[in-house]
């Protein structure tokens, strides 16, 4: 079921946002019509945490949104590993999507500062 959340609500669970990935986003985003697919967001520990779309709710944060259009996702993800990936976030102060300013990186860096991170702690056993 599609829902809406303040912009502010929901943990990110990604430490770096992809340019080419917010350079697309940039080319089709209208705020005025939110016809984007719905962001996922899972329930951790009581709160609402964003496991997918954190460009999309960044793009929506740099242009004054106050809602996010969001799907609540049940399926059975990895939820240590988005725990783990939520106190990653926490220790570098990314508490909402607009703290993701400034950790815009290359697909290069992307790749490598996050996917390859997640992919560790994935096989280390966080999820």
């Amino acid at each position: 079921m599609v829902d809406w959340l303040p912009i502010d609500e929901p943990q990110p669970s990604q430490l770096y946002l992809s340019r080419g990935k917010l350079d697309g986003v940039l080319s089709w985003f209208d705020p005025d019509e939110p016809d984007y697919d719905p962001l996922s967001v899972i329930e951790l520990d009581g709160e609402w945490v964003l496991i997918d779309g954190h460009t999309r709710a960044f793009v929506a944060s740099l242009a004054g949104v106050d809602e996010l259009r969001v799907v609540h996702d049940t399926d059975d993800h990895p939820r240590e590993l988005y725990g783990r990936c939520v106190e990653w976030c926490r220790e570098a102060d990314i508490r909402t999507v607009a703290d993701l300013h400034g950790r815009l990186v290359s697909e290069g860096a992307y790749e490598r500062l996050w996917l390859d991170r997640c992919h560790r702690a994935a096989a280390e056993g966080g999820g």
